[in-house]
């Protein structure tokens, strides 16, 4: 069953991986309808696992999320928030309309914009950055994996937060850590900042990343489910794949405005 696993796992990657690499050499609009699919994915996952606000809202904010992707990528920031904050008072009628004819007592959870913050901006972001910079993030976020995967399995020890995920360490997050931040300097030799300033926006990124795992971890867990999903054969659904890269895309986002990574 293991062997069948990493079957999966190994061809799942040797499909996929072609597809992000031709997406993001082309860029422009087909990497923008491969991040919408992508984000369709992860926001189906999202309200598996937090909840669903209905058909016909889920239905609205699967639309405004790929709308959100589409003014992220056209830099009209002001119909982004817009568009959430129309997402937000969506949620506000239909609790409206459930309390005036059933006398609904739980308030609206803010569903739809949890989703499209949590997915679709990120992953819409991706549309704005150059094909490097997208390497870059991905790049830092599989070696701080990479890095607390074997830091972890080789030192052991103490955990970092087992009540909600038993596997992490303290040795695999500093080794995490360590791994992003030099994979991260290494891209000082095609960038204008020095290998200092990637370094500790790696190492940020790696950070966050980790909190990614975290919060999907305990989703999962509180939906009693093992994996997101199983769009992705061998690796589960997308959001177990996305966990960590999501907050890591957002402060990227930030440090490329800040130290001009762009």
């Amino acid at each position: 069953m293991q062997a069948l696993s990493q079957k999966k796992r190994v061809l799942t990657a040797a499909v996929g991986l072609p597809v992000l690499a031709l997406a993001l050499g082309l860029g422009g609009w087909p990497l923008t309808i491969l991040i919408g699919a992508a984000a369709l994915c992860g926001m189906r996952e999202f309200f598996a696992l937090a909840g669903r606000p209905g058909l016909v809202l889920e239905g609205v904010g699967y639309g405004l999320g790929l709308a959100c992707i589409v003014c992220v990528r056209l830099g009209l920031w002001p119909a982004v928030v817009g568009l959430l904050a129309g997402a937000l008072w969506l949620e506000q009628f239909a609790f409206l309309r459930r309390f005036a004819a059933l006398g609904a007592q739980e308030p609206p959870r803010g569903l739809l914009a949890a989703a499209i913050l949590y997915v679709a901006v990120p992953l819409g972001l991706l549309t704005v950055f150059a094909p490097l910079e997208t390497v870059f993030i991905l790049a830092v976020v599989m070696a701080a994996d990479t890095g607390a995967y074997y830091g972890g399995h080789a030192v052991g020890g103490a955990k970092v937060w087992p009540a909600v995920s038993p596997g992490k360490t303290w040795a695999g997050t500093v080794s995490g850590l360590v791994a992003a931040a030099g994979v991260a300097a290494l891209f000082a030799l095609f960038t204008p900042p020095g290998a200092a300033a990637l370094a500790l926006v790696g190492v940020v990124m790696a950070l966050v990343s980790q909190f990614g795992d975290f919060f999907e971890s305990a989703l999962k867990r509180v939906a009693g489910v093992k994996d997101s999903g199983a769009i992705l054969p061998g690796h589960g659904g997308l959001l177990d794949r996305v966990d960590g890269l999501l907050p890591a895309i957002l402060v990227y986002a930030v440090g490329r405005s800040l130290l001009g990574l762009g």
